[in-house]
């Protein structure tokens, strides 16, 4: 009996040590905790998506896919390619449609729709945020001569910016600082500044000290209109994160095999997106495709 009871505490010890390595005790502690609470009324609710594409090569695309932005006007998502510069067009069944050549930019690892052509570039070493067209017709762009706004938060090293979103119903981008520490920032002013002086505002919608932020990571972020909540991408803790207007978390998707319908982990997640079907768009380095669809 003793034995035996030596044989349990040392395989109980071993699991914790695996699940602390791989970060899964964060996330069904985490996941075990949003599911005790009353979900609101008009949240994405992540724990009922399923995969319905997943892993799908973007055929055309060989490496760094990063970020992921849905267009309305054209139904297509935009994500980019950081090794050379590319702006990429991809369906929604995960096809690769155009590439748009870049000049002028260093290190794209975010990117937001704004409205009709317009989006912004989130640069992640400069944490250098650009304003830029994207006729339908276009194969190349510049951004010599684009708005830009240089944001002076943790300068330092190579975690920098990580990635945009536009919410719509607030008038302002959300940016997320990878780690060290992580962030969530809204900015307001940049967009919308026209020909004028900007009257640029950066507020912080969590502080670095928050237990809510409970991620080692953020890869990207996108804001569900309907609600005003937001979703937080994390590589590293392999989940998705929905938070109310209050910054509160709601829900949680996993990105590990066997959960939310996955035959495998996502390797290295780097981009969401929603359309307004409520359906979520991901993108894993290097190359791959992934969409959840509400399952009720």
């Amino acid at each position: 009996m003793k034995r035996f009871l030596i044989l349990a505490g040392f395989c109980l010890v071993l699991l914790v040590i695996v699940l602390r390595v791989l970060q899964l005790d964060v996330l069904l502690w985490h996941s075990w905790k949003l599911n005790r609470q009353a979900m609101p009324a008009q949240a994405v609710n992540l724990s009922r998506y399923r995969a319905d594409i997943q892993a799908r090569v973007v055929e055309g695309i060989d490496n760094n896919l990063s970020a992921l932005a849905y267009n309305p006007q054209r139904e297509s998502l935009f994500g980019v390619v950081n090794g050379t510069p590319l702006i990429v067009e991809i369906s929604l069944e995960g096809e690769l449609l155009r590439t748009i050549a870049v000049e002028g930019v260093d290190d794209m690892e975010g990117l937001a729709h704004i409205a009709d052509n317009l989006y912004v570039i989130a640069e992640e070493r400069t944490h250098r945020l650009v304003l830029v067209d994207i006729p339908d017709d276009a194969e190349r762009i510049g951004t010599a001569e684009a708005p830009s706004l240089t944001l002076g938060v943790d300068a330092e090293g190579n975690q920098g910016l990580e990635g945009v979103a536009w919410d719509q119903a607030g008038n302002r981008l959300l940016v997320v600082k990878e780690k060290d520490p992580l962030r969530v920032l809204a900015v307001t002013g940049f967009v919308n500044a026209g020909d004028g002086e900007m009257d640029v505002g950066i507020t912080e919608l969590k502080q670095p000290e928050s237990d809510r932020l409970f991620m080692s990571d953020l890869s990207s972020v996108s804001v569900h209109n309907e609600s005003g909540h937001f979703l937080l991408l994390s590589d590293e803790s392999r989940m998705v994160v929905e938070y109310d207007q209050q910054q509160r978390p709601v829900s949680l998707l996993g990105l590990w095999r066997g959960m939310s319908g996955l035959d495998s982990t996502v390797p290295q997640a780097e981009g969401l997106t929603m359309d307004p079907q409520q359906r979520i768009y991901m993108v894993s380095e290097p190359n791959l495709f992934y969409r959840f669809t509400p399952v009720d």
